[in-house]
């Protein structure tokens, strides 16, 4: 009798422990297919957002690539004396040269010899931009020159608006963007603050020239 009970007692033990393993199993192949299923949706989700980044990469660079070309279409109309003509020519410190003008009318400073110093200086090609060619290097398809500023020149914050806005090719205020231009890059820019609103400018600048692409067809 006594072992009859342990014999049913048993049974119970392993059909439990059976039980209980198999709950443990089924758990760890849940967990393994949740894991799974999770990396695979990883792995596509990664995939699609590959295939999205190239593909913005591929329609950015078409759109660079277009820019390029305009950008060098638009260069090639480029005036052949441009430095000459637009950046040698300026002549700066027009406020202070009013100012000084109009106190040599005044009967206490018309014989002032610091302020006709100063108008002479301010007239004078001592304070216009010049530079020298100190390197060029040709292709075909483009020039590219080193124009370097000769010395330095007085200029305010006007002026400084004005030789950016060409040298830049941005529009600055009042000054508008040159549309004959060639690229210009500024190499080195040096400017130092002499009194109230007037500044010591020196600087070197890359000229890059663009030739149209000819039809040997």
């Amino acid at each position: 009798m006594l072992k009859s009970i342990f014999r049913e007692i048993g049974k119970i033990f392993i059909y439990k422990k059976n039980v209980y393993i198999f709950f443990v199993i089924s758990l760890i192949l849940l967990a393994a297919i949740t894991i799974l299923t999770f990396s695979k949706a990883s792995k596509l989700h990664a995939y699609k957002e590959k295939l999205i980044s190239c593909q913005k990469i591929s329609i950015s660079s078409l759109d660079t690539r277009k820019e390029i070309k305009d950008f060098i279409a638009q260069k090639t109309n480029f005036d052949k004396f441009f430095i000459d003509n637009k950046l040698e020519s300026l002549t700066f410190l027009e406020n202070e040269k009013s100012i000084l003008s109009k106190l040599l009318l005044h009967p206490a400073f018309s014989t002032s010899e610091q302020i006709k110093k100063r108008l002479n200086f301010i007239n004078s090609d001592q304070n216009k931009l010049k530079f020298v060619e100190e390197r060029v290097i040709k292709s075909t398809l483009i020039t590219e020159t080193d124009e370097t500023q000769v010395k330095p020149i007085e200029i305010d914050e006007n002026d400084l608006q004005k030789i950016l806005s060409i040298v830049e090719d941005l529009s600055f205020n009042d000054f508008e963007k040159i549309t004959d231009a060639p690229q210009l890059i500024c190499k080195n820019f040096s400017l130092t603050k002499k009194r109230k609103n007037v500044f010591s400018l020196n600087m070197k600048i890359l000229k890059r020239e663009f030739y149209k692409k000819k039809n040997y067809e």
